[in-house]
């Protein structure tokens, strides 16, 4: 039974076989890190890939931008028409290669079943690094302990940031109150004080001069970050 093209996708359909391949390629692979649609590493060197439903203008100009950051950049778009006699396809190619970007086609097929195809590999970048944002981008993933996210998908993003709020409030849950100093002995992030100070979701609640408990349900925050919670959990 021949396999079927998917018509109706989303951007973030993407992100799994694109995970998947880079995993299978001995990657450690991050989704949405700094706008960054997947950041994978491997042997030291970021690579870092930009999904877009279909080739456009935008992402050569993400790619362009993420060529600041990381040595190879690709450009995955889903469903493009295989084969040599198709001249589009060979023009989209013939750009990227004088960009020194790589080009991954994605097939997507119906019963969610994909096809990864390398249509070009990336030359390494030469562009000059912005050091700051390649640092910010490198201890994002240094700071996050799973990857929670899927690449292309509007929402929220659980960012290190987050991360290390669900892991306060996982804290306060047990302990009911406690102070930023007592929740870094228990396991809490060294910026613990900064976090609960300044509340930026709304979660804690100070009870006096260094003393802080939670201010939301607990059924909330498992309903939006289940995942991590488990983790904290296991």
């Amino acid at each position: 039974m021949a396999l079927r093209r998917r018509k109706d996708f989303k951007e973030e359909d993407l992100y799994e076989p694109i995970h998947k391949w880079f995993i299978n390629e001995g990657y450690e692979v991050q989704a949405e890190v700094k706008s960054c649609d997947v950041v994978a590493q491997k042997n030291g060197e970021l690579t870092v890939i930009e999904l877009k439903k279909s080739f456009n203008l935008k992402l050569v100009y993400q790619c362009m931008e993420r060529q600041k950051i990381a040595k190879y950049v690709y450009a995955a778009v889903a469903n493009p028409v295989f084969g040599k006699k198709n001249r589009e396809l060979n023009k989209v190619k013939t750009l990227l290669k004088k960009l020194g970007i790589g080009f991954i086609g994605v097939q997507l097929y119906s019963g969610n079943k994909s096809m990864i195809e390398v249509l070009l590999e990336p030359a390494p970048s030469t562009l000059r690094k912005n050091s700051r944002k390649k640092k910010r981008v490198l201890k994002e993933i240094e700071n996050r302990s799973g990857d929670y996210n899927t690449g292309g998908k509007k929402g929220k993003i659980i960012s290190a940031y987050r991360e290390a709020a669900i892991q306060i409030y996982y804290l306060l849950h047990k302990e009911i109150e406690a102070s930023p100093a007592q929740l870094v002995k228990l396991g809490a992030p060294e910026n613990t004080s900064r976090i609960l100070r300044d509340n930026h979701y709304g979660w804690f609640h100070k009870i006096s001069r260094g003393l802080y408990t939670f201010d939301v349900d607990v059924e909330e925050i498992k309903k939006d970050y289940g995942e991590v919670w488990e983790f904290l959990e296991s």
